[in-house]
């Protein structure tokens, strides 16, 4: 009963300590003061752009009550597109607010003339709110248009809009690169946003960072006025080098730039009113975390007040008080644990318990769709199962056992009775599957891809302390000494990819570690030489996809050429690869041919789906890839393994 209470104690007293409000400093303004812009889309919980194709429209009481929030903190807003907002000129005049009326520019001319005309339509109609158009963003990013096509545009616009101000806008260093796009328009908007710079900014220093760049860019493009059309902080997501997406430190931004911004003059536009969740499909769990309120409309008290980063800490705690009491059965079975088992047993109980649920709301914000919710549902179940396997070893003093890799895959194909060292080996074989899975996203595409530290934390301390005790031979089992190797370089690639700056890439380096080091130590003796020809077929291929990438589908010097002549024999390529990556064939085509090849057991067809697999990692398929490429090389290995050692 002491250990319980003590250990409840303790779970209560991490929950409020990381729950409580913290007080930050706002910035000094008048009470009737109104900030300037703000991004603003219609879009609710379930909705995005994308449903616009599907015949979802915007209702105006939508757009209405969303100004009628706004209005109340931002004297203007800024649009990406006229997109079922050809009502929001109206509802700007009547709260009293400007509009920076954006007009969406893509790859497809045709969409784009369709989008101006709409545009140009709308500021004629409402001079009186609309301060200003503009033409595109971010299209050069996304390398779907050329400079001087894009000059072109906003020179049809200004044509047809005499008197009002046109221009672009971009991240500040495409308006350096495109210096034609600057002369074309009345004024440069430029993008600052410190946690997306490709040497990403820590908090302590971004206000320092933004004027820098404020700076830089007015000397460089003189005699234009400069307007900070987008800055702004994420309060959910992963962390890139030193900058920490959170609550704290959306707001620790905010509040710091809006001073900074008052001070020198600077006009200005913040990223965005509203969540938007359904950027968390294209951007990760990032994507969707930069508003001032939440999808629902709720503040979110990034502007004023004291914030928390963890503001349901409360219903955090019960959860890991829950998992915490289900443990009593073990207990119960171990009656006659002395003190020193406790003093293990409590800590290990306790803090497992936090580290679940901290992995549960983890998931709970980054998950998007069937996938992603699978495999939530995947790690959380093998942490817990590992959870409970480490605390019944602690109670019972006895170190579980479990077969080998090798001998696990025979356990699944039904080739060994069930036992529980056929369980357990199950288990550990879960845990390495998912853990190599999570390292080549990490590895290949980290970019909008969050760290599972918590889930895989629990796994990776147990099998590292199982290991202790193992006084059993080597295995002769090459996947052990595969997964340790892939396992060692997958951390020094992530360390190296991340820096040491980003310590949620240095936990995941550790685990990695932890992960590696007992698969090491029981397969000591096993040459991986019979696996030769296979790596060099994984890495040939590899390289092939990628040169493929870098040199037709993601080549700066096609966008302009494909614009011009889109028959050309390299574009339609371009295309073509473009079309296969979005309707996922990569992808499903590798998961199809491993799960043949599991079925099958043959080397031939994992071969296969091994390349197919290396073509959805290139593409940026690579949850789905990702999968298929561990299930064919744990199937490939295992099959060799078998060949070499039978007798």
């Amino acid at each position: 009963m002491l250990a319980y209470c003590l250990s409840l104690a303790a779970i209560f007293g991490f929950w409020h300590g990381v729950g409580q409000p913290r007080p930050i400093p706002e910035a000094e303004l008048a009470a009737d003061h109104t900030l300037q812009c703000v991004s603003y889309a219609p879009f609710e919980k379930d909705q995005s752009p994308f449903d616009f194709a599907k015949g979802m429209t915007i209702a105006p009481a939508r757009i209405d009550a969303d100004l009628a929030i706004l209005s109340q903190r931002f004297s203007c807003i800024r649009t990406y597109s006229v997109a079922g907002l050809e009502a929001l000129p109206e509802y700007a005049e009547k709260y009293g607010m400007q509009v920076l009326l954006g007009a969406w520019i893509g790859a497809d001319p045709k969409l784009n003339q369709q989008e101006l005309e709409k545009v140009v339509t709308l500021a004629r109609l409402h001079p009186a709110s609309v301060r200003a158009v503009v033409v595109g963003n971010e299209a050069l990013l996304r390398r779907e248009i050329t400079g001087p096509q894009l000059a072109e545009y906003i020179r049809q616009v200004k044509a047809a809009l005499p008197g009002v101000k046109v221009t672009y806008a971009d991240v500040w260093e495409f308006w350096l690169k495109h210096p034609e796009v600057a002369q074309a328009t009345d004024f440069v908007m430029i993008h600052i946003l410190p946690y997306w710079e490709d040497n990403p900014v820590a908090i302590t220093a971004a206000m320092a960072h933004i004027k820098k760049i404020r700076e830089e860019i007015g000397e460089k493009i003189p005699g234009k006025e400069i307007v900070i059309g987008e800055t702004g902080w994420p309060s959910q997501g992963r962390m890139r080098e030193a900058s920490l997406p959170s609550l704290e430190n959306q707001a620790r931004f905010i509040r710091g730039f809006v001073a900074l911004a008052e001070q020198e003059h600077w006009q200005y536009n913040l990223i965005e009113a509203f969540d938007q969740p359904w950027k968390r499909i294209k951007e990760g769990a990032v994507g969707g975390y930069w508003g001032l309120y939440s999808p629902e409309r709720v503040d979110k008290h990034i502007l004023s007040g004291p914030v928390s980063n963890f503001p349901n800490w409360r219903m955090l705690f019960a959860q890991s008080g829950a998992i915490a009491l289900m443990t009593l059965l073990i207990a119960r079975s171990n009656r006659d644990m002395g003190t020193s088992r406790w003093l293990r047993f409590s800590p290990a109980m306790a803090g497992g318990a936090i580290l679940i649920v901290l992995q549960g709301h983890q998931f709970s914000i980054i998950s998007t769709n069937t996938y992603e919710y699978l495999w939530a549902v995947v790690v959380l179940s093998l942490t817990a199962s590992v959870y409970l396997l480490a605390l019944k070893a602690i109670a019972s003093g006895t170190m579980p056992t479990h077969l080998s890799l090798d001998a696990s895959m025979d356990f699944l194909r039904g080739k060994i009775r069930l036992s529980p060292e056929a369980v357990h080996g199950a288990l550990r074989l879960g845990v390495v599957a998912c853990a190599l899975i999570a390292v080549l996203g990490l590895v290949l595409d980290a970019r909008y891809r969050s760290f599972n530290n918590f889930g895989f934390a629990i796994p990776a301390l147990a099998y590292a302390w199982f290991s202790r005790r193992y006084s059993g031979q080597p295995t002769q089992g090459m996947l052990e000494r595969l997964c340790a190797l892939f396992f060692s370089a997958g951390a020094v690639a992530i360390l190296i990819k991340e820096t040491p700056l980003n310590w949620q890439a240095d936990i995941w380096v550790i685990i990695c570690l932890l992960l590696a080091y007992p698969l090491w130590q029981e397969s000591r003796t096993i040459s991986l030489r019979p696996l030769l020809p296979f790596g060099l077929l994984v890495l040939g291929a590899f390289g092939g996809f990628a040169a493929l990438r870098h040199g037709i589908f993601i080549s700066e010097r096609l966008v302009g050429v494909c614009a011009d002549t889109p028959d050309k024999g390299v574009c339609l390529v371009r295309s073509m690869i473009g079309r296969l990556m979005y309707n996922q064939v990569f992808a499903w085509t590798s998961v199809a041919l491993a799960g043949l090849a599991v079925w099958r057991n043959s080397v031939c067809l994992c071969g296969l789906a091994l390349v197919a697999s290396l073509a959805g990692l290139a593409f940026y398929n690579v949850n789905l890839a990702a999968l298929a490429f561990v299930l064919a090389g744990l199937t490939l290995v295992h099959r060799k393994n078998t060949q070499e050692f039978s007798p």
